[in-house]
């Protein structure tokens, strides 16, 4: 690289220090680019982008608080062209897919060898969306349908998840800083939506859709 050429820029979001530096110093290795800022929560990752740009935003999705799906809807709607990387522990097709749906331009996972991320990294700025080579053939099958999950909310999919995995209202209320009367109101929404009346046919609904293993 020529002292002229500009290093592209990354903000990592993880909740978990370890995270965020391993995978920084792996990034910086890399003379094009350069980690210029770091948050644990999607509400300090928006209020870091009021101050530092940034070319992309690699984010989590299970983070404390606000939680991924929100985080990733208010970062789009504030920065429309903000190219956000889902970088995420779930191998998972349905929720790739909804952060796709959401405005993510790529979904990776922890899986993925450091060498695959920084590519992907390099692949979304060039407009391109990167996806885990793992997740590929499963998100193809669910590109085309319109399912009735795919209209709940970003929170209420967050939700929907936590209960599907069998967590129960007070500790999805604690997880995500929410009052147990609002995380109950939440499942009541989710069930309407989804058309279900009982947590055992929720949890059918996620597992036939492929939103838990």
């Amino acid at each position: 690289m020529t002292l002229l050429q500009k290093k592209a820029s990354v903000i990592l979001v993880d909740d978990h220090a370890v995270v965020r530096a391993g995978y920084k110093r792996y990034i910086e290795l890399d003379e094009q680019l350069s980690v210029v800022g770091e948050a644990s929560t999607g509400e300090e990752a928006y209020a870091l982008l009021e101050q530092q740009n940034a070319d992309v935003l690699v984010m989590d999705l299970s983070m404390p608080g606000q939680g991924g799906f929100e985080s990733l809807r208010r970062i789009l709607n504030r920065y429309p062209t903000q190219k956000v990387l889902i970088f995420s522990m779930h191998e998972n097709a349905s929720i790739a897919n909804q952060a796709l749906r959401l405005g993510a331009v790529g979904y990776l996972t922890k899986s993925m060898a450091p060498d695959q991320i920084i590519a992907a990294i390099h692949d979304a700025m060039r407009g391109e969306k990167p996806v885990a080579p793992e997740l590929k053939s499963a998100l193809e099958e669910l590109s085309a349908p319109q399912l009735p999950h795919h209209e709940l909310l970003p929170r209420e999919f967050e939700v929907l998840v936590m209960l599907a995995a069998g967590e129960s209202i007070d500790s999805i209320s604690s997880r995500l800083h929410l009052s147990p009367k609002t995380a109950s109101n939440y499942q009541a929404n989710i069930r309407k939506k989804l058309g279900v009346s009982s947590a055992l046919e929720l949890q059918r609904y996620a597992k036939d859709h492929g939103l838990v293993s």
